[in-house]
């Protein structure tokens, strides 16, 4: 090792070399015996080599020491730019804090990173408390006691620091506290590194790992040799398998053996060519049970495009299948009978239409009667008998379907002609003549039945449907408990009501609809009493339309209400001109249809046409139908009670007609019965007529009502319904519905 002198050591060396050199040169002239004169001279030349001695060798070691200096800074320069270096490769920002002056050292880098120069930066620790999270500012603060405490002298740690940008960065800190000579705190170095990207990888690792453990898919990830690696826990949920039990395995051990090789041919192509493959899957449990799966498969490659692994996640879809059969079930069939519903109903129409068949719909009679008497429970169980019933009675090669409420689809493709569709047909009505037993009720139903042929009828579902429904309502029309075939005058007849329909409307709109007044009289002394009002249509090109022809139309589609009412306002109207003209009527009689009576707020609008008339509430007569009455007979007394309150007359219009309970008639504040035309047109030869218009007649006396016979048509009739005990009548014999001012002529002539 080679030894170096500091220049204070060679400037010594040379005073003691030169000391030696003048000690013994004084020793040997001495012993020489030099004189004095020489001896002062060569003292003379002694102080002054001594001088030029010591002045070289203190030169010498300036100069040393010059050099030294020289090399120490250069060396020191160099260490600085490889220290720089060092944490700028290292992406490192250095940091050095005085804690007795409180200034604080930023590198160009450690500013860089925050997005600062480092005059913007600042010099002091409130620059970096200032860009500290708040949220970090409790940890940091404790993390300094403890240095400060002495408790440790090296800290690493990490904090949240705002960037210029308005974001903060992650940095993470390692720093030494470098201690004093009396052990006290004097700097806090130490460097600084951006690990924002680090902490996000670490996160998104650690929400990845949650994720493949707490994931209800299976995950299994293979080397690119297809050895297992690793499984998720809800593999093993899924196939049975322990983690020991597949690692290192190929995943063919689950193989159910369902798949043929080009499948897996398929598979793997995909896998090469897009990196991914999908699609449903069979593969085996350990215990042998096969299962169908939904996989995704991926392959795996490095930066440099190496194919390292391929990951495959499924999930168990045995549940989804069972659900899917169940729900495609429940979709195609009623739930409360088990039969087919509409939908399914309708595919199977499209599926037979080319080879011919016949389209049944049949519609139970008076359904309603049974939920309004008995509950919807008992009607349910009904349903579900007639369901069975009609279920027996057809052939293996008839569906027999559910369409809604009480209505049922037939479809049979023998019976192509018209003498089979409606064999089939009597013998589903048959079916239904035998009665039914439930919680002890003895039920009876009837059904009307509408049938179209294909593909005669109709080359689609929707037209085959529309016209067997057609053909329905006309067997309902003929008298139910029958069937009728579908045929081209329905369809025209069907687009005349359209037609009608919309002249209807406009007929409101423009003003073309009248009133006629039918005259009402007492049987004893034949005077007038009163008067129907009765709604008629002056056609601008038609003339007078039949209100048979009309009505029905108004009923379906909803006008009938907004006819009523306007009938309603301009009989009171007329009543109340006749009572100024001096004309002697007790009453006005206005017909409400079921559509306005089902609606409600039928007294409120009473007592407004009432209350802008004028007219006396009693001299009004609301006739309402049996049928209309009997659809909803709670909610029916309600209504009558609430226009009784009004202190209008109230009457039953067709009696006999409906199917009206004697229970509830005694209790509806009506006062008169009207005698429906189809018991009086047969009087006094037919002895049904006879027997029906004299226990009616029975009936409303012994209740206190009055009762009024429709459709009198002869002296006979008139005479007749007098002898046994009917008080009123209305029909052809006293006059014909006429209007307001023919009708005042005629009591004028009286």
């Amino acid at each position: 090792m080679k030894f170096q002198r500091s220049p204070l050591q060679l400037s010594l060396f040379y005073l003691i070399v030169a000391a030696l050199w003048i000690f013994c040169s004084d020793a040997l002239l001495l012993w020489l015996g030099l004189d004095r004169d020489t001896l002062n001279r060569y003292q003379t030349l002694k102080g002054v080599c001594f001088v030029l001695v010591t002045g070289f060798a203190l030169y010498c070691a300036l100069n040393q020491y010059r050099l030294e200096q020289r090399r120490a800074r250069s060396a020191l320069k160099h260490s600085e730019e490889r220290l720089a270096l060092a944490l700028e490769s290292a992406q490192e920002g250095l940091w050095d804090w005085d804690m007795q002056s409180g200034q604080v050292y930023y590198s160009r880098q450690y500013c860089d990173m925050l997005g600062y120069t480092l005059e913007e930066f600042g010099a002091t620790n409130d620059s970096w408390l200032s860009r500290l999270h708040p949220d970090d500012r409790e940890r940091a603060g404790q993390r300094l006691k403890t240095l400060l405490a002495g408790r440790s002298t090296h800290d690493e740690s990490s904090f949240r620091m705002r960037h210029r940008d308005g974001g903060y960065r992650w940095l993470h800190y390692r720093g030494q506290m470098l201690l004093d000579a009396q052990g006290q705190p004097s700097r806090f170095i130490g460097t600084a590194s951006d690990v924002t990207r680090r902490r996000a990888d670490e996160d998104s690792l650690r929400q990845a790992a949650a994720v493949f453990d707490s994931t209800l898919e299976g995950v299994l990830v293979t080397d690119r040799e297809q050895r297992i690696v690793h499984v998720n826990p809800a593999f093993s949920r899924i196939t049975g398998y322990a983690v020991d039990e597949v690692l290192g395995k190929l995943p063919s051990l689950l193989k159910s053996g369902r798949h043929d090789e080009a499948f897996y041919q398929s598979l793997w192509h995909a896998l090469n060519s897009r990196g991914a493959w999908s699609g449903e899957v069979w593969n085996r449990r350990k215990d042998g049970e096969v299962f169908p799966m939904w996989q995704c498969i991926r392959s795996i490659r490095d930066e440099s495009g190496t194919l390292t692994h391929y990951v495959a996640v499924f999930s168990d879809v045995s549940a989804i299948k069972h659900s899917q059969h169940e729900l495609d079930y429940l979709a195609h069939h009623d739930a409360l009978t088990g039969l087919p519903n509409r939908l399914l109903f309708g595919e199977r129409i499209e599926q037979a239409i080319q080879r011919g068949g016949a389209l049944l719909l049949l519609d139970l009679d008076h359904f309603k009667i049974v939920n309004e008497s008995l509950g919807h429970n008992t009607g349910d169980q009904l349903l579900k008998l007639i369901g069975e019933r009609l279920s027996e009675a057809i052939g293996a090669n008839v569906t027999l379907a559910r369409l809604g409420g009480d209505e049922f689809g037939l479809l049979s493709c023998d019976c192509s002609e018209a003498d089979q569709a409606s064999q089939l047909a009597l013998e589903l009505l048959d079916s239904l003549a035998q009665p039914f037993a439930i919680n002890g009720e003895t039920l009876f139903i009837g059904a009307s039945i509408g049938i179209s042929l294909f593909p005669d009828d109709g080359d689609s579902v929707e037209q085959l449907m529309r016209n067997a429904d057609s053909a329905l309502a006309r067997a309902k029309s003929s008298g139910r408990q029958t069937f009728s075939f579908y045929s081209q005058d329905m369809t025209a007849l069907a687009q005349q009501r359209v037609r009608l329909e919309a002249e209807l409307r406009q007929a409101l709109e423009q003003d073309e609809l009248r009133v006629h007044y039918q005259p009402i009289h007492r049987l004893d002394d034949r005077r007038m009493i009163g008067a129907e009002a009765l709604v008629r249509w002056q056609h601008p090109e038609r003339g007078l339309v039949p209100p048979g022809e009309f009505i029905p139309v108004a009923e379906d589609s909803g006008l009938i209400g907004a006819i009523d009412a306007w009938v309603l306002e301009q009989a009171c109207t007329q009543m109340r001109r006749w009572q100024a003209l001096g004309l002697q009527l007790e009453f006005i009689a206005v017909n409400v249809s079921s559509r306005l009576f089902s609606r409600g707020e039928l007294d409120l609008r009473v007592e407004r046409v009432l209350r802008e008339t004028g007219l006396d509430p009693a001299q009004l007569e609301l006739e309402v139908t049996e049928s209309a009455v009997m659809d909803d007979p709670q909610r029916a007394e309600e209504l009558l009670t609430q226009l009784h309150r009004l202190g209008v007359r109230l009457a039953i219009d067709d009696f006999g007609t409906g199917y009206s309970s004697l229970a509830r008639l005694k209790s509806l504040p009506v006062h008169k019965l009207k005698l429906d035309q189809s018991f009086v047109r047969g009087l006094p030869q037919d002895g049904k007529d006879a027997a029906i218009a004299h226990a009616v007649i029975t009936l409303g006396q012994s209740l206190g009502l009055h009762v009024l016979a429709e459709g009198i048509e002869t002296e006979e009739q008139a005479t007749y319904l007098r002898e046994i005990g009917c008080p009123f009548g209305q029909g052809y014999w006293f006059g014909r519905p006429q209007p307001a001012e023919r009708l005042l002529a005629v009591q004028a002539d009286n």
